[in-house]
């Protein structure tokens, strides 16, 4: 379909960014899509990455689960 995500819109896998042998986002105007696929180590990642990142930024809001 018009507008669709092929595989060529992927730059690299999650993997990939976390072991730093891809760089993320360069721009302020690129866009990251996460497609979890089920595998939680994936997920648990991910969630560190966006922790890390909050928490340097002082953004946020920390709640016990």
């Amino acid at each position: 379909a018009e507008g669709a995500m092929t595989a060529d819109h992927v730059h690299a896998e999650l993997g990939e960014l976390v072991a730093g042998t891809k760089r993320g986002r360069t721009r302020d105007d690129e866009l990251t899509v996460y497609k979890s696929v089920g595998v939680a180590v994936q997920d648990a990642a991910a969630a560190a990455l966006v922790l890390t990142a909050a928490r340097r930024a002082s953004v946020g809001r920390e709640i016990d689960l």
